[in-house]
């Protein structure tokens, strides 16, 4: 009977062991993805305002209203009258970034012109590891070294 209580606990802590382990790795995924997401959102905004974007706080009730009736973090296309704008919402700041469609092409080529420099650096740091595996002459053994020069002609 001992023993197997005995066991019982063993078994118990163990377990206990396991859930703690498993929320803490949970809790490290969620902030790293929660960091990433906040990198993203600073950027969007970095980009929002380098093309044309003006940062209207919402200091009125009718600002606050249309701040909490857009999706947050997403440019969005809005109609006023025949006037299109775009409209980007920053609820944790209580800011919103407004275009018209001018600032929104240019918000668009900077987006386009940051993904393609983005992937040059990805393709140049490939390119990089690449040459520095291949010049790595150790991993074909010590027969594959290049011979020494020749010192004169014979």
């Amino acid at each position: 009977m001992c023993i197997y209580f005995a066991n019982v606990g063993r078994f118990l802590f163990d377990w206990m062991s396991f859930m703690k382990c498993l929320l803490l790795l949970i809790a490290v995924l969620l902030s790293g993805c929660a960091a990433i997401q906040q990198a993203d959102r600073s950027n969007t905004e970095r980009l929002l305002a380098a093309a044309g974007f003006k940062v209207l706080p919402a200091n009125t009730p009718e600002r606050q209203l249309s701040l909490e009736a857009t999706r947050p973090y997403k440019v969005e296309r809005k109609l006023k009258g025949e006037e299109v704008y775009y409209f980007y919402a920053c609820p944790d700041q209580s800011i919103a970034y407004i275009g018209n469609q001018t600032d929104y092409s240019k918000y668009r080529e900077l987006e386009l012109q940051q993904e393609i420099a983005n992937q040059n650096t990805a393709a140049s740091e490939n390119a990089v590891l690449a040459a520095q595996q291949w010049n790595d002459w150790r991993v074909w053994g010590p027969s594959a070294a290049l011979p020494p020069p020749r010192m004169g002609h014979r």
